[in-house]
């Protein structure tokens, strides 16, 4: 089977890509039947589409920013998002039938499901000359005179003069990111940056966290590297902080997790500090619980912080505090409570570990960026291109993934189509 561009993976960034091209060979009169093939290894397309946002699909994110976004090499991340920008991808669901409701930034559709952005990449790809197999896995991909030779799983032979690999990571394996695509990127002489797991929970070897399994709190977690006995802040976060049973979870903790991941993957021990009075310093605090000691007195020790936490994290504090909780407020003294503001502001907790890969929404790592060009076009072959989480490029909870995704798979694929196709005749010119 022939075809000027083939595409593996027929995730977000695939679909885009898959768009973008067919809108190319659509308006410049492609003779080729299906210009452009869209190989994906599950049974259907954009499976990870669907479980995104809780099946809402928060789709991107108007306060878009490079600080959102993070990379291990020098990925061209903010030239590619220059050129299908948040308000690109805002105007190019509207066109595809998307009404779009905000929610401080955050962008879904209307509908409230995910699966109304699936349906209508579905239903644009149907409406240019793109052919979309499922259940195919490539194997390998070969070089040759005039582009490139694949073969799948089943012994099935492709060529194409582009190829554009959007296999996804390795982060949610059971929704078809399985990391083919990394071997398929070495097997091509590009490097690996080794993935981990990100936006994903944090695990502690403290065995306190199954006392206040199920709190939330609104507090900040910072992270530390240790090297050689020294503690270095890596990263901090604020926001609703939910401790489980194996440690920390909350979108706070999913910001930090590659940080951890990363660090762990290294060998270098990493402990999280947690505060749960983040507005107030600790001079500011310890005179807060003490005139809240003076107002009420007679109580004891174990109700004096009623109200300002969940139960179950005022008995954790107590308790860490060396604080007999049958005491009275009026005979705390004030090493009692200085200790009592240094749990409140300062939970240390190692952690062991992150989240794995089945548990990630993402990936931290994967194709080298700095091999890459701004059009997602490798440096080391010509003709050969990446798009969405199989390169080095991972973004913050609020859509940021996604956005990358529809970017970075609209600019290979709108790339890839004016390099092999009469470019003069197209007026599509989303990218620059």
């Amino acid at each position: 089977m022939t075809a000027k561009i083939i595409i593996i993976g027929a995730g977000a960034s695939g679909l885009a890509a898959a768009i973008a091209a067919g809108r190319i060979f659509k308006e410049t009169g492609a003779e080729e039947d299906n210009p452009v093939i869209l190989l994906e290894r599950m049974s259907s397309a954009g499976k990870k589409i669907l479980a995104t946002g809780n099946g809402r699909c928060n789709f991107t994110n108007k306060n878009m920013s490079p600080v959102c976004f993070h990379s291990d090499t020098k990925a061209p991340f903010s030239k590619v998002l220059e050129q299908f920008t948040q308000s690109d991808t805002e105007d190019f669901f509207r066109e595809l039938g998307i009404v779009i409701k905000e929610r401080d930034g955050y962008l879904y559709p209307m509908s409230g499901q995910a699966s109304s952005m699936l349906d209508v990449l579905l239903m644009e790809i149907r409406q240019l000359p793109v052919k979309l197999i499922t259940q195919c896995e490539i194997k390998d991909i070969r070089r040759t005179k005039r582009g490139f030779s694949l073969e799948d799983l089943d012994g099935r032979r492709y060529s194409a003069s582009r190829i554009i690999v959007a296999a996804g990571g390795r982060a949610c394996p059971s929704l078809g990111s399985n990391g083919s695509g990394y071997a398929l990127a070495k097997s091509l002489g590009h490097r690996i940056v080794p993935p981990v797991p990100a936006l994903t929970g944090l695990y502690s070897t403290q065995k306190y966290f199954k006392q206040v399994a199920g709190v939330r709190v609104d507090g900040q977690i910072t992270l530390y590297s240790i090297n050689n006995g020294e503690h270095l802040p890596m990263v901090q976060d604020r926001g609703e902080l939910q401790l489980t049973d194996y440690g920390i979870s909350g979108i706070p903790a999913f910001q930090v997790s590659r940080f951890a991941s990363r660090s762990l993957q290294k060998g270098i021990a990493v402990e999280a500090s947690l505060d749960f009075m983040p507005d107030m310093d600790n001079g500011r605090l310890f005179m807060f619980l003490l005139q809240r000691a003076q107002v009420r007195p007679d109580k004891k020790t174990d109700e004096f912080l009623t109200g300002m936490f969940n139960q179950k994290l005022c008995a954790l504090l107590i308790r860490l505090s060396q604080i007999d909780p049958e005491k009275p407020a009026k005979g705390l003294t004030k090493k009692e409570l200085h200790r009592l503001v240094t749990f409140i502001k300062d939970l240390r907790t190692p952690i062991s570990k992150t989240g794995d890969f089945d548990r990630a929404q993402v990936c931290a790592g994967g194709v080298d960026g700095s091999q890459i060009n701004i059009h997602m076009e490798s440096k080391i072959v010509p003709g050969l291109y990446f798009t969405g989480e199989l390169v080095d490029v991972d973004g913050i909870c609020g859509g940021y993934n996604l956005q990358w995704a529809w970017s970075s798979g609209y600019v290979a694929g709108y790339n890839a189509a004016l390099s092999c196709s009469d470019s003069s005749r197209s007026s599509i010119r989303h990218p620059v």
